[in-house]
């Protein structure tokens, strides 16, 4: 039997919308394994937020595998902290060198 490469797909969230619907879509969709990053700036980051109106989605779409994160420079520019993040949100320091990190890697970039 033939091993199946994990595709991994880097989503970029500058707003937060229908986002926890589209990755939700992009996991039922999969026919491969698949690892996902979603990485929040600008306006995206009221999605992981630990008083977000979308915890409940975030956190079902975390159990599901996907890996939230945070851009650092959004963080101080809303004069936000870590502590304003929910659980299991990770940071990074710069979401725009982050996405092009990962699609340098050979990751997908998926935007939202």
């Amino acid at each position: 039997m033939e091993s199946l490469e994990t595709v991994r797909a880097v989503v970029g969230v500058p707003v937060v919308g229908r986002t926890p619907r589209k990755i939700g879509n992009l996991l039922k969709a999969a026919d491969l394994p698949l690892e996902v990053e979603a990485v929040c700036y600008g306006d995206g980051i009221g999605l992981v937020l630990a008083d977000s109106p979308h915890a409940e989605s975030v956190a079902a779409l975390q159990e599901a595998g996907v890996r939230f994160l945070a851009c650092a420079n959004t963080l101080k520019d809303r004069d936000l902290t870590t502590d304003t993040l929910g659980e299991g949100v990770d940071v990074v320091p710069a979401a725009a060198w982050h996405l092009v990190r990962r699609q340098h890697e050979g990751w997908s970039y998926l935007p939202l």
